[in-house]
C-alpha cells in the first residue's frame, strides 16, 4: 500500500514525520512545539536553493515573480546615465519619438499608424529586423517594424502620448517626463520589461508565456548567456518553472527574438551546422551587466 503522505506538501510531510518520530521516542508533542518546528521547516524550505529554479530558493523566486527588478529581487534594474541609456536600442527609439512629438504633432495614417518617414527614422535607431532587412523594404510600415510599434506602445501605456482625431501628440505628463531624460529612459526600460504584453505582437492569446517571470528570463540569460544557446535551451529551463504548453516556440520569439534583441541584451546567429530547420541561437551582450545587477551568480 502506498504512503499517501508522499503526495503532501513537503513541509507538511516533514512535520508529520517529525511528530511520528517524537511520539515513538515517547516525547510529548504539543501545539507550541509543532508551531516552532513548522516555522523552522518553512524558513529552511524557503531559503534552500532548488535545482529546478537554477539555484534560486523559493523565497528568491517569489521576489522574482512579485517584485521583479527591485532591490528585493536577485535581478535589479540599475540607474544609468544618458550615455548608457543611449546604448539601448529600444530606449533610443522611444526617446526619439518623444523628442519628435515635442517639436510637432504627427498626423497618423488612415489606419492609425505612424507616418512612414517617422517609422523609417525611428527604425534606424533600433535593431535590424529580419522581415525588413530580408526583403530590403523601401517603405517601412509600423506594423512591420515591431520595435517601433513597441516603443509607441510603451509611451502610450505610460500615458506620455495620446491620439486625438487622428493626430498623435505628447501629453502634459509626457512633456514633464522629457524634462528629466534619465528618469524617462529608466521608466521606458522598466516598462518594456514588465508593462507591455508581448503577446501583442503574435496571434497567440496566451499572454502568460514569456510575460510571466521576466526577471527569471533575465536571470537565465545571465547564468547561461556567455556561450551560444538555442531558444529551445532557454525554453526548457523556463518551462521547469512555468509549465505552459508552448509547441510553437512562443517563449523564444517573445522574449529572446523580440524583447531581449530590441533591448540589445542578446546577439543572434542562425546555426547552420545542424539539420534544417536551422535554430536561432543567442548570446548575452555587455549591456546585460550595464542594465542589471545580480545579487549572486
Amino acid at each position: 500500500m502506498n504512503d499517501s503522505r508522499e503526495h503532501l506538501n513537503p513541509i507538511i510531510k516533514e512535520i508529520q514525520d517529525w511528530i511520528l518520530a517524537e511520539e515513538r521516542a515517547g516525547r510529548n508533542v504539543d501545539i507550541n512545539r509543532i508551531n516552532e518546528r513548522l516555522q523552522t521547516a518553512t524558513a529552511l524550505h524557503n531559503s534552500t536553493p532548488r535545482s529546478d529554479f537554477n539555484g534560486l530558493s523559493p523565497e528568491e523566486m517569489h521576489n522574482v515573480m512579485y517584485h521583479p527588478f527591485t532591490e528585493q529581487c536577485v535581478v535589479s534594474l540599475n540607474k544609468l546615465c544618458k550615455e548608457q541609456y543611449d546604448k539601448i536600442p529600444l530606449v533610443r527609439q522611444a526617446i526619439y519619438l518623444m523628442n519628435t512629438l515635442s517639436e510637432t504633432e504627427l498626423k497618423l495614417t488612415k489606419l492609425g499608424w505612424l507616418p512612414l518617414k517617422t517609422v523609417a527614422e525611428t527604425y534606424r535607431l533600433g535593431q535590424p529586423e529580419w522581415i525588413i532587412e530580408e526583403f530590403k523594404s523601401k517603405r517601412i510600415n509600423e506594423y512591420d517594424a515591431n520595435s517601433v510599434w513597441m516603443a509607441r506602445i510603451i509611451l502610450d501605456l505610460l500615458g506620455w502620448i495620446k491620439t486625438r482625431k487622428g493626430t498623435l501628440s505628447l501629453t502634459l505628463k509626457g512633456k514633464k517626463a522629457l524634462l528629466d531624460i534619465d528618469s524617462a529612459a529608466n521608466e521606458i526600460l522598466r516598462f518594456s520589461l514588465i508593462g507591455v504584453g508581448l503577446h501583442t505582437f503574435d496571434g497567440n492569446e496566451d499572454g502568460r508565456i514569456g510575460n510571466l517571470g521576466m526577471a527569471y528570463s533575465v536571470w537565465l540569460l545571465n547564468k547561461f548567456g556567455s556561450t551560444w544557446h538555442s531558444g529551445e535551451f532557454y525554453q526548457e529551463h523556463y518551462q521547469k518553472v512555468f509549465t505552459f504548453t508552448d509547441i510553437y516556440n512562443i517563449y523564444e520569439t517573445r522574449v529572446f527574438a523580440r524583447l531581449f534583441y530590441w533591448l540589445g541584451l542578446v546577439e543572434t546567429r542562425l546555426n547552420k551546422h545542424t539539420n534544417p530547420p536551422y535554430p536561432w541561437e543567442y548570446r548575452k551582450t555587455d549591456l546585460l551587466q550595464i542594465i542589471f545587477s545580480f545579487k549572486r551568480q
